[in-house]
Formats: C-alpha cells, sequence, structure tokens
C-alpha cells in the first residue's frame, strides 16, 4: 500500500511531466510536507540547546542568537536545515519516482529543480527558526543592554549600520541569511551523498562532518567558513562583502549539481 504522501508524488509526478514543472513540484512537496516544520521547530531547539545553560546572553537578544551561533548546538542546526528536502532525491530513486518525473522530460531540469528546492529549503528553515528564537528571546530580553553590552564585537563587522542605527532584528536576519547559503551548500552536499549511500541518518550526518571538518582546517584568507559570519570584517563595502558570500555559497552549490547530474545519469 501506497502511503498519502506517496501517492501524492506519484500522481503529481505523472501530470506534470509532460509540461516538466519540475519546480512546482517540489515546492509543492516541499509546503505539503512535515519536514519543512518540523526542521524549523528543530532550528528554534537547536539555537535554543546550543546556549546550554547560559539563558539569556548580557541581557542583549542580539548577543545571545550570535552567541548560540557559536555553539555546539549549531551543527544541530544545519542538520536541521537538511532535512526539510535534502533527503527528497534519495527517496525519489528508492521509490522510483525519478524515472516517472523524467521519463517525458528533462533530467537536467529534474536536478536543477531538486537543487533549488534543497538550495532554497535551507535558507527559509534558517531564517524562519532564528525569527522565532528571535522574538522568543525578546519576550525575556531588550535587544541589547548598552550599560553591559555595547556590541563592540559585532560592530566592528559586516553591516555594522544596522545595529548603530538599531535595527537590531535586521542585523539578526541577514545574519542568519548568510549561515543560511552555507546550510544551503551542505544540504546539497547531503543530497549528493544519499545517491552513494542510501541511509537517511548518513546523509544528515554530512553538514555536520563537513563543518567540523571546515571548522578544524580552515585557513587564515577569505575563502573559509568564518567568512559567513558577519562579525568579521572582510570588506569595506557591505554589498561587495555580501557579494563574496554569496559567490562563495553559489559556486559550490553549482559544482554540487553537477556532480548530482553525473552520478544520477550512471543510476539511471
Amino acid at each position: 500500500m501506497l502511503s498519502a504522501e506517496r501517492k501524492y508524488i506519484l500522481a503529481r509526478a505523472m501530470k506534470i511531466s509532460e509540461k516538466t514543472y519540475y519546480l512546482k513540484t517540489d515546492l509543492h512537496r516541499l509546503f505539503r510536507g512535515y519536514k519543512l516544520y518540523v526542521s524549523i521547530i528543530g532550528v528554534v531547539a537547536a539555537l535554543f540547546f546550543s546556549l546550554e545553560d547560559n539563558g539569556i546572553i548580557n541581557n542583549s537578544v542580539v548577543t545571545t542568537y550570535t552567541m548560540s551561533t557559536e555553539m555546539s548546538g549549531m551543527m544541530l542546526v544545519y542538520v536541521f536545515c537538511a532535512f526539510a528536502y535534502a533527503i527528497s532525491l534519495g527517496e525519489d530513486i528508492e521509490n522510483k519516482y525519478v524515472r516517472y518525473q523524467i521519463i517525458r522530460g528533462s533530467k537536467i531540469k529534474y536536478i536543477v529543480s531538486k537543487v533549488f528546492v534543497i538550495y532554497f529549503s535551507s535558507i527559509l528553515v534558517m531564517l524562519i527558526g532564528t525569527w522565532f528564537f528571535l522574538l522568543l528571546n525578546r519576550l525575556r530580553a531588550p535587544w541589547v543592554d548598552l550599560d553591559i553590552d555595547d556590541l563592540s564585537t559585532e560592530k566592528a563587522g559586516q553591516y555594522s549600520f544596522l545595529l548603530q542605527d538599531g535595527y537590531y532584528m535586521w542585523y539578526c536576519l541577514l545574519y542568519a541569511l548568510q549561515l543560511g547559503l552555507l546550510a544551503g551548500v551542505f544540504s546539497v552536499l547531503a543530497a549528493l551523498v544519499s545517491l552513494y549511500i542510501s541511509n537517511i541518518v548518513t546523509t544528515l550526518a554530512v553538514p555536520v562532518l563537513v563543518y567540523q571538518v571546515l571548522l578544524e582546517y580552515s585557513g587564515t584568507g577569505r575563502i573559509n567558513v568564518f567568512s559567513f559570519r558577519a562579525y568579521n570584517k572582510l570588506f569595506a563595502n557591505d554589498i561587495n562583502y555580501f557579494i563574496f558570500v554569496l559567490l562563495l555559497s553559489i559556486v559550490p552549490t553549482i559544482l554540487l549539481g553537477l556532480g548530482i547530474y553525473k552520478k544520477l545519469n550512471s543510476r539511471l
């Protein structure tokens, strides 16, 4: 017997493959499934877990958030970002949905759609999860208590104008967006690994393992995992910095997408 979710995926695949609306199919699957919403809750929980017993740090929501992204719980955040949709590619192959979706369409469009939605869902989960985390902490503390914490570390980095002008929420969300760009790369990499190892636990462990390796072996140059953290001052111009971080995320994602295409060719 097919589950309701599997029947839906198969029906959408058979109906939409004629027009190759792969993106519409993937977005329907993302928003109709439970994984997206579990992932958002998971990100919120992981950020709180990351604080351990520290609670609100320096009576500041901004500092509490930036510190939570530095702790070990951040690895779980990347896992939940991948859980939202990264395992969908492996599921399609395991259940043979991929053949229905590309038999009368385009394999390239199928893969582009999958990579995009995996990447997009990771960013979305990071942003919404962070937003809820910020709101929950805002109920207990101010954005910043200047008598205790002047945010000197954050103001020395990128986007300091947001902090100076009091746009604390936007600073944190822009910070989260950049971490989401990193999470997107990890999730697409996890999807690639799922083509080699059909084990969900192993697939979801990829972000943790890769993140840990990158932390241990990141050099002192600009191209490393620390570049996604906005408190680092890499460029004098914030726009140039954001473009750099965007490219640092998109280029590996494209290369991983090519890897997915090559591996999928060999499996079909």
